[in-house]
């Protein structure tokens, strides 16, 4: 699963209104019938933060891989100059592997 709080585009300090507010944003912006995929990925990490405790546990019990996007858009904002495209982080991914 992508992190939700870079799908939705929130600090990992944000409150219920301001996750509120995110959603609301991000499925008015990209609507269900022009992408469903996406309105699909903005609603399960809606649902996975609607709360603080939501969020909390969320943070305690997730346990799956980070997404490779994820850990480049952590690592350097896009549209940053040298930034490595998601080809090149998998391709250094493989060689890393034992």
């Amino acid at each position: 699963m992508r992190d939700p709080y870079l799908t939705l585009g929130i600090p990992l300090d944000a409150t219920d209104e301001a996750v509120h507010a995110a959603y609301l944003a991000a499925i008015k912006a990209c609507p269900p019938e022009r992408d469903p995929r996406r309105f699909a990925a903005v609603r399960q990490a809606y649902e996975t933060l609607r709360t603080q405790r939501d969020r909390l546990a969320w943070e305690l019990f997730d346990i799956s891989l980070p997404h490779p996007q994820d850990v480049l858009d952590r690592a350097a904002p896009a549209g940053e100059p040298g930034r490595p495209t998601l080809a090149q982080f998998q391709a250094l991914l493989r060689e890393a592997a034992p």
